[in-house]
């Protein structure tokens, strides 16, 4: 199994992209463990370990680490999935907004990969895989802070592989595009139309189709695997092709 006796931390798994990277390693034959300051939303087929987590608050993670350690003795793999996203005009953007997403979403990041690292070093060696976003590279309306945190997160990934790559650990990035997810979901309902907004979502992918958290996690589960032991410092782009394709006017819907 590709990851058979690894230990696995993955951040913000209680549900959606996060639940299905956790239930990905699992299935693979890791030992997982989700920490979350939420406890599971949705049930998994493979077994996984819940403990409490902030991802802001460095004692809780000091914590967190040392509870992975005294259990299992060892750290293999990490995936930061943990992060926050609202909507707000960058005109109406306060201050405590901007401070509160960059502390989920990078800040996290930092404090949970340096904590984990310095585990993985006693143990040879290990694998980092952030979750950073298309948004990272190219922006919605009213996303500045989501946007700017997960660009700061692909610049930290490259960092973290630069820095650590002489203690065998490995980082890399994976930039998902639009996943159905409950949030998203939520999102489609609170439209007009439901059905003609999620085809006109679905065009603007030249796969043909949304994404599913399954489609990150088979992402994740490879860069974290051996078999991708040549690989660091990159971003992986999972979106179905949806930025390699400009937008264009609907020009046949023109008047």
């Amino acid at each position: 199994m590709q990851h058979k006796d690894k230990v696995s931390v993955v951040t913000g798994a209680s549900q959606g992209i996060g639940w299905a990277i956790a239930n990905k390693l699992a299935a693979k034959g890791s030992r997982v463990i989700i920490g979350d300051i939420h406890k599971f939303t949705e049930d998994f087929p493979f077994e996984v370990i819940y403990e409490y987590l902030d991802v802001t608050d460095q004692s809780s993670v000091k914590r967190f680490f040392e509870t992975v350690e005294q259990r299992f003795g060892r750290l293999d793999i990490l995936v930061n999935n943990a992060g926050i996203m609202f909507e707000k005009h960058f005109l109406e953007t306060r201050v405590e907004d901007w401070d509160r997403m960059m502390a989920v979403n990078l800040r996290g990041v930092f404090i949970c990969s340096q904590t984990a690292a310095r585990l993985m070093v006693k143990n040879g060696g290990g694998a980092i895989v952030n979750i950073g976003s298309i948004e990272g590279n190219a922006c919605n309306p009213d996303h500045a802070p989501y946007a700017a945190s997960k660009s700061g997160v692909h610049g930290l990934t490259r960092a973290i592989a630069v820095d650590l790559g002489p203690y065998n650990i490995r980082c890399n990035a994976v930039l998902p595009g639009w996943i159905v997810t409950a949030l998203n979901e939520g999102y489609f309902e609170t439209l007009k139309n439901r059905e003609k907004a999620e085809q006109a979502m679905i065009a603007l992918h030249p796969a043909g189709r949304l994404g599913s958290p399954a489609d990150v996690a088979n992402m994740v589960s490879w860069l974290a695997s051996d078999e991708a032991a040549w690989v660091t410092g990159h971003e992986f782009i999972v979106d179905g092709g949806r930025l390699t394709r400009p937008s264009i006017a609907d020009f046949d819907n023109i008047q």
